[in-house]
């Protein structure tokens, strides 16, 4: 096992944004068996091979703590179109494909949250024009490497320019740093619960760490003068080697606990492997140039690697890949597999060719456009809102796809049977103006685009909220907590509205609470006889009552509960 000889004292805080994702994923598979091969490795290293120069992210895996979680991503490589809730729920039944993949997902999804912050949101989006563009993104721990073309002085402004009532971060230019324009906040939303990064900016990259120190070691370690990880260890070093070279790569190294970045409970997923104490991970994906087949790598060295623990893995590892795909290697520190996926079969689909496209009458059939509800909820505590589809009948999707102009994506699949009335997903949207394309998915995988829907991001003006929702429109009921941590508020609407949507979010309360009610696509506003419901902490939660009218939305009621 790595151990460095240096601590970190940082207190460094969670990011915990769940629905940010690379825009990848993977949907539920028939676990079928395969053949596999299995060999002694007593040399596996050649002893020549240097990360800094082998790998497109090696210069970067520096950290002052103890261990390291790191992931990189070629997003030009990645297929696109092929966001999945399978990949976020864990319901792959391979590690060997789900480990890498659900891990560099979730890490580089948190790596976005802090790009967005930056104003680099749209610089993800695949077919928006943005005068940025990322083509590779490298996560070690909190801090974020965005490799592509950036336009410095576009990037200036959005930091630098004043909120304007938006929620969101502005920065300052304080220096700079290693050729790195350096930028820090000044002026951040009470709403946001964790610290915003220090961002350093070139035309070629774009760094952001979660304070100076951390930003400075980072571009420190880009140029030669701050040591890396394997520099310390030539397991490190064999690990990078067998299974560092990839489209998306993933690494675990040393121990982490306490260091305040954990993708997995962020997220709430389980890629359905977790290195032991004492065990160091590499793992790769390497997808065909045309995208019909993956290849997963896995290296994981420990001290002493039990007979229990190789075969837990060798159990485990490689059950749904290609039959005789799979090749183990183990000797008595050190265990690597390896083993090839078709894509279609994990759900991964490429529809760039457009071979796979459903006409627009089969795509109806599937989904009604009218039988769909849409909500915009405005920021609570991050960077980003979220715009909100939900069926309201049953329908023949075997997923729903949501892909916003600004660049995120994911998608609902249901782990049995089709996408059904009031199962809702949600995108994150950028609040300064996007929209979203609705796709629909046959259970060939083949996709058709359903709608697009404009966010209604404008200022909804007092005076506009005040016609469209007036005081005595709203009536608020408290109930105190009966054996859980939160109370409950109901929200009654007691006279019609021209509100099109209401959103009750609490401020206090988990987000998953919030409660929304009306469509942006219907004729119909909201109108008396409607309920919303929320928690409420009972020793002085908030909840906030948007309304979204036409192309604007703002707040027409808050509720306190009193201590």
């Amino acid at each position: 096992m790595f151990t460095p000889s240096t601590s970190d004292n940082d207190a460094q805080t969670n990011l915990t944004r769940r629905r940010v994702l690379l825009g990848i994923g993977a949907a539920t598979v028939t676990v079928a068996g395969c053949a596999s091969s299995e060999a002694d490795n007593d040399d596996p290293s050649t002893g020549s091979f240097d990360p800094a120069s082998a790998l497109p992210y090696g210069k970067w895996l520096t950290t002052a703590g103890d261990g390291m979680l790191f992931a990189y991503a070629d997003l030009e490589a990645v297929p696109t179109n092929a966001a999945s809730s399978a990949a976020t729920t864990g319901s792959l039944g391979d590690p060997l494909v789900t480990y890498p993949l659900v891990l560099n997902q979730t890490t580089v999804g948190l790596g976005k949250v802090q790009l967005s912050i930056a104003g680099l949101t749209r610089a993800f989006a695949t077919n928006t024009p943005s005068d940025s563009t990322i083509t590779e993104m490298t996560v070690v721990n909190k801090t974020v490497v965005a490799k592509g073309t950036f336009a410095t002085d576009k990037l200036d402004q959005r930091l630098t320019e004043s909120a304007g009532g938006r929620s969101r971060v502005t920065y300052e230019k304080t220096g700079t740093t290693r050729g790195y324009d350096r930028y820090e906040p000044t002026d951040v939303p009470e709403s946001f619960t964790e610290d915003p990064p220090v961002v350093g900016v070139t035309a070629e990259t774009v760094v952001a760490g979660p304070n100076t120190e951390q930003l400075e070691r980072m571009l420190a370690a880009g140029d030669g003068a701050q040591s890396r990880i394997y520099e310390e260890s030539e397991t490190v070093t064999q690990l990078l080697e067998q299974a560092g070279t990839g489209d998306l790569v993933v690494g675990e190294i040393g121990s982490r606990q306490g260091d305040g970045f954990a993708p997995r409970e962020a997220f709430e997923i389980s890629p359905q492997f977790q290195p032991r104490t004492g065990e160091d991970v590499v793992a790769s994906l390497v997808f065909a140039e045309d995208g019909s087949t993956v290849e997963s790598q896995f290296a994981l060295a420990a001290d002493d690697l039990s007979e229990s623990r190789r075969e837990s893995i060798r159990t485990a590892f490689g059950k749904t890949a290609v039959s005789g795909s799979v090749s183990l290697m183990v000797n008595d520190s050190q265990l690597t597999v390896s083993g090839t996926y078709n894509t279609t079969s994990i759900g991964l689909t490429n529809n760039d060719s457009g071979k796979n496209e459903l006409s627009r009458s089969a795509t109806a059939k599937l989904v009604s456009p009218d039988a769909l509800a849409f909500q915009y909820e405005p920021p609570r505590d991050q960077q980003f809102g979220e715009f909100w589809v939900t069926p309201t009948e049953p329908t023949e999707a075997a997923a729903l796809r949501l892909e916003a102009d600004s660049g995120a994506s994911t998608e609902f699949r249901p782990q049995e049977g089709t996408v059904g009335a009031n199962d809702s997903i949600a995108v994150p949207v950028d609040p300064a103006g996007d929209s979203v394309t609705v796709s629909v998915v046959n259970e060939e995988g083949a996709v058709g685009e359903l709608t697009t829907q404009s966010v209604p991001t404008a200022d909804l003006s007092e005076t506009a909220a005040t016609r469209a929702v007036p005081e005595d429109a709203l009536s608020f009921s408290y109930e105190s907590p009966s054996g859980g941590d939160f109370g409950s508020l109901t929200i009654d609407v007691v006279a019609d509205t021209g509100a099109d949507t209401l959103v009750a979010q609490p401020q206090s309360a988990p987000g998953l609470f919030t409660d929304r009610v009306g469509s942006l696509a219907s004729d119909e506003s909201v109108g008396a006889g409607t309920t919303l419901e929320t928690a409420v902490d009972p020793t002085g939660g908030e909840v906030i009552v948007y309304a979204s009218v036409d192309d604007a939305t703002g707040e027409v009621a808050r509720w306190q509960r009193s201590q």
